[in-house]
């Protein structure tokens, strides 16, 4: 994949304890992982549930998600992130919109990274990992590194083209546009306004916010429970 994958995610395990850098301090695996679990706004269910899983499930997952990330040189603790966002890492989810697998590919997307069987859960990794690149590649919304990989998480998530046209409604440059403007007009609009269909109170555009928030949470406890310590100043919220 060579340069078209140059954009390179690190974890910032900084950002964990308020108003406290840990960067060159003795602080413990164990307190990073306190202090992480006690910060997260996720709820008590939602914290246990991921812990449990990721001592029952992902094991045995935890190398494909290490090879996609070696060739797509996207941390892999983002990806085993988005995944369990997606499908809790279970390898036979499906949505009744035809998405399936790990990181619940679209059959569009399965031709176009190369996966034949998306409920196979290597090729579901890999191809939803290479498409998560390119999105990252192609995106031009965004005035920061931080606002590009929130945008790009809601891409994954709405599709490119309606977070294009929601940018485009902001800002015509939309290079200007941040993830934040994006975050509001998306409270904003309905599922029609996007040719997609909300649910009963829970818009698309909230879902897609609520997304992205999601898998930050899920980031940071991928990253604590592997005791990763910064790498770059790489902001990611």
């Amino acid at each position: 994949m060579g340069n078209m994958y140059r954009f390179f995610l690190v974890p910032i395990l900084a950002t964990l304890i308020a108003g406290c850098s840990y960067i060159n301090k003795e602080i413990s695996c164990d307190q990073i992982l306190s202090d992480t679990y006690s910060i997260s706004s996720l709820n008590n269910f939602e914290k246990n549930k991921f812990k449990d899983l990721l001592i029952e499930r992902y094991p045995k997952y935890d190398q494909m998600f290490q090879e996609a990330s070696e060739e797509t040189m996207i941390d892999k603790n983002l990806l085993a992130a988005i995944s369990f966002q997606e499908s809790q890492w279970d390898p036979r989810a499906q949505s009744n919109m035809g998405v399936r697998g790990m990181m619940m590919v679209t059959l569009e997307t399965a031709a176009l990274v190369g996966v034949e069987k998306r409920l196979n859960p290597e090729q579901n990794i890999k191809g939803g990992s290479r498409y998560f690149a390119m999105l990252l590649e192609k995106n031009k919304v965004g005035i920061t590194e931080a606002d590009k990989l929130s945008i790009v998480l809601a891409s994954y998530n709405l599709g490119p083209t309606n977070i294009l046209k929601v940018a485009s409604l902001i800002d015509e440059n939309i290079e200007n546009v941040s993830w934040l403007e994006i975050e509001e007009k998306l409270k904003t609009l309905k599922g029609e306004d996007l040719n997609l269909t909300d649910s009963v109170s829970y818009t698309r555009g909230q879902q897609a916010i609520d997304y992205v928030g999601r898998v930050k949470e899920y980031y940071q406890l991928m990253s604590a429970h592997s005791c990763v310590q910064p790498k770059d100043q790489l902001i990611f919220f």
